[in-house]
Parts: structure tokens; C-alpha cells; sequence
């Protein structure tokens, strides 16, 4: 019988093992809200161990984070940029908010590299959780983005919410 130790590929054991198995429904938590919920329980696997956790209701996006995969360091997104948040659960049950770049973001001052540049992808979950839903916040022209402060119906801010089993390359 195969384990997920037999994968020699960190990042296909990760897929493979680490995975949302029923659609949660991600949404705004409630008119003006800078949280959001889940209609429906999440049942999901770390490690190829089977989990459940009971919808969520007024979830934090407050960053835990960030797209190197460190915790903390979350930015304040400038106006006219998009950038995707990674939710994900641990095998406890905890939520993890990865924030990810937006194209063009001079990175230098992250300790990436003198000319790093963010490339506005969708961020990775952090090893050893399950994705869950992306989120695509674009601002506009006159409106910046505090995660887990800013209204995700704020007038200038434009939210999708995507259920994921893993992530997707592209939304």
C-alpha cells in the first residue's frame, strides 16, 4: 500500500495530501464586514488525514502570512492593484490568510532579492494546510485594501470568493 511518504516530490505529496473535499461557499460575513464565512462545513485532509470543521461565521482575513510563506508581514494593497489571499486550515483547525503580490511590487525591501518583483499570483497555502477559498481583491484608483480591517464591500474594493480544493494556477 502507497503513503504519502512514498512521494518524493514535496510540492505533488503536498497536492496529493493536503486538500478540501466539499464545496465550503464563501462569502462576505454580512453587509460592511471585513470578515467572511462558509456556508457549509469544510471537510478536508492534511497529510491524507480526513478533518472537518464547522462552517465558519465572521472569520478574520487579518494576514498570518505572508507570500514567502513567513508569518506576519502583511502590507496595506495600494489602490489599483489586485491581489489574491490564500485560506487554508491546519490539521487543529485553525485559519491561515496568505497574502500574495501584486504584479510589479517592489519586493527588494522583503529580504527577496535587490530587483525582486511581485507577480500578483495566487500565494501558496503554508505546508502541512488544506486550501480552501482564494480571495481577488482589486482595488481602484483611489481605494487602498487592509486585510482583515476594510470592508470587503467598501466602495473602490471589488471581492471575488473562490471555492478550492487546491489552488488553482490562474483565477
Amino acid at each position: 500500500m502507497s503513503r504519502t511518504s512514498d512521494l518524493l516530490q514535496a510540492a505533488v505529496r503536498e497536492l496529493l495530501s493536503n486538500r478540501t473535499f466539499v464545496k465550503p461557499v464563501l462569502a462576505i460575513n454580512a453587509a460592511s464586514a471585513a470578515t467572511v464565512k462558509t456556508t457549509n462545513a469544510i471537510v478536508y485532509s492534511v497529510d491524507g488525514v480526513m478533518y472537518s470543521k464547522a462552517l465558519l461565521s465572521a472569520q478574520s482575513i487579518a494576514v498570518t502570512n505572508n507570500f514567502t510563506g513567513s508569518t506576519g508581514g502583511a502590507y496595506v494593497q495600494p489602490a489599483s492593484t489586485t491581489v489574491f489571499y490564500t485560506l487554508a486550515l491546519d490539521a487543529s483547525g485553525n485559519v491561515s490568510v496568505t497574502q500574495g503580490t501584486y504584479a510589479g511590487q517592489d519586493l527588494s525591501q522583503r529580504s527577496v532579492g535587490a530587483s525582486a518583483k511581485g507577480n500578483g499570483l495566487i500565494p501558496d497555502a503554508p505546508a502541512g494546510t488544506a486550501p480552501f477559498g482564494v480571495l481577488k481583491v482589486a482595488t481602484n484608483s483611489s481605494t487602498t485594501f487592509t486585510p482583515g480591517t476594510t470592508a470587503l464591500d467598501a466602495a473602490g474594493v471589488t471581492v471575488g470568493y473562490y471555492d478550492v480544493s487546491v489552488l488553482p494556477s490562474t483565477l
